[in-house]
């Protein structure tokens, strides 16, 4: 090997040393460098969440009064106790504003919510009587019991949910036309009378589900009629 080829080699290798030694250095400061601007974007977007959440939670303090009054009203429709004598005064103030009869009212005993593990469910049945539009004008007024049948009156908003409706002409389960008259000579309801089957559920906080409810099957005939 000569001279020449010898201090090509040397060159070479101090070459080959230089850049080991500078990629040895420089890359984990490199490396250093990516990580700490990564690590700015993610404060940065950290800091502009937070900033969010902040304006957000002075919205919230300036409408507090609005949102309390908004809170106690959904309070109000789920009452901590059965409280089944103010539901069948609001059922009874319903039918009397509607125009039909409340016949009966019979709750089952409190059992957790399936729809909302918050609240505990009274599966109820009621039988009313009256014409057509009555009984639609009464379902409507179930529907809105939230807003509060009489918002002057005494009757507190409950939340109900309809489950089934039956109907049947003249009180009776058949055919849905009006009954024959009787061999007595009594005369028939109206065809224009009708007798519903309905099945609501009325609910409660869970807090008091085992609060007595009455027995299933348990009936409340009220046998008013509504004007």
């Amino acid at each position: 090997m000569t001279r020449s080829q010898e201090r090509l080699l040397g060159v070479a290798a101090i070459v080959l040393l230089v850049v080991v030694t500078a990629l040895v250095l420089v890359r984990p400061q490199r490396d250093a460098a990516s990580q700490a601007n990564a690590d700015e974007r993610i404060a940065k977007a950290e800091s502009q969440s937070l900033r969010d959440e902040i304006k957000a939670l002075e919205a919230l303090q300036a409408n507090e009064p609005a949102l309390r009054e908004e809170a106690r009203k959904a309070a109000a429709e789920f009452p901590p106790t059965p409280a089944l004598s103010s539901l069948v005064d609001a059922l009874q103030d319903a039918a009397d504003q509607a125009g039909v009869e409340l016949e009966s009212v019979a709750p089952s005993p409190a059992k957790a919510s399936k729809l909302q593990p918050g609240l505990a469910e009274i599966t109820t049945q009621l039988t009313v009587k009256g014409g057509y539009f009555e009984v639609q004008d009464f379902l409507a007024r179930l529907e809105d019991l939230v807003k509060g049948t009489d918002p002057a009156g005494p009757v507190s908003p409950r939340s109900l949910l309809i489950n089934s409706v039956a109907l049947s002409a003249g009180g009776g389960t058949g055919s849905g036309t009006a009954a024959a008259p009787a061999a007595t000579g009594t005369v028939a309801a109206p065809p224009d009378e009708l007798s519903a089957a309905i099945s609501l559920s009325a609910f409660q906080l869970t807090g008091s589900a085992n609060v007595a409810a009455p027995a299933a099957g348990a009936t409340v005939t009220t046998g008013t009629q509504g004007g």
